[in-house]
């Protein structure tokens, strides 16, 4: 929901309210409701404010905005006070509306709190291989040979030949550790020659005699 205001520039940022009082609230943000929540319930919101600052480097700098939140028991009428808070892009602002408890006793309006959290991306697996063998040669007569690949679970790799005559026969592909088995056809050129399998980021050479 936007808020009003004269600046041009504005950002949209990610909203968290936990409502923990016996009644549904209604939230505002300077002034201006950006929804309800029912009791013992959390909802999201994205919030559009105008900026005002930005944290972080020149050359990459992060929205700021600064906001003040508040709520309003949906049954008794009753209005929090205002919480002032600081909204950074990509970062989820949590609001926090609980009973209040007078000194005197009994309940009063709603308290509101505010933290924030940052977003972040879950780490990307680095994925390494390695084969159980460099090389293998092969006769005039040709054969069936098999290579071991070597990696983590949940990486990826796939097998490739640069020759017609090495034909890849299974584990064109796989994911974690697994074999694959190649054919090589008999050699009837009368020279030696030489080929290769790539395995993910491995090389595995492939001889044979004439």
């Amino acid at each position: 929901m936007p808020l009003a205001g004269c600046d041009l520039f504005h950002g949209d940022f990610h909203i968290a309210v936990g409502n923990r009082t016996a009644n549904p609230v209604s939230v505002f943000a300077n002034g201006a409701r950006i929804g309800d929540v029912g009791s013992n319930l959390t909802a999201t919101f994205v919030l559009e404010a105008s900026l005002t600052s930005s944290t972080g480097s020149p050359t990459s700098p992060t929205p700021v905005a600064q906001v003040t939140f508040s709520a309003r028991d949906m049954t008794t009428g009753v209005l929090s006070a205002g919480t002032a808070a600081t909204l950074v892009k990509d970062v989820t602002t949590y609001v926090d509306v609980a009973p209040c408890v007078l000194l005197g006793g009994g309940s009063g309006p709603p308290c509101v709190s505010v933290s924030s959290t940052t977003t972040t991306s879950p780490p990307v697996q680095a994925c390494s291989f390695s084969l159980s063998a460099s090389n293998q040669s092969f006769p005039t007569t040709g054969g069936t040979g098999n290579v071991t690949v070597n990696t983590s679970n949940g990486c990826a790799w796939s097998a490739t030949s640069n020759a017609t005559w090495v034909t890849i026969i299974s584990g064109v592909s796989g994911t974690g550790t697994g074999v694959v088995v190649f054919q090589v056809a008999a050699n009837a050129t009368g020279q030696a020659r030489t080929a290769s399998l790539s395995i993910g980021d491995q090389t595995f050479t492939i001889t044979q005699t004439a």
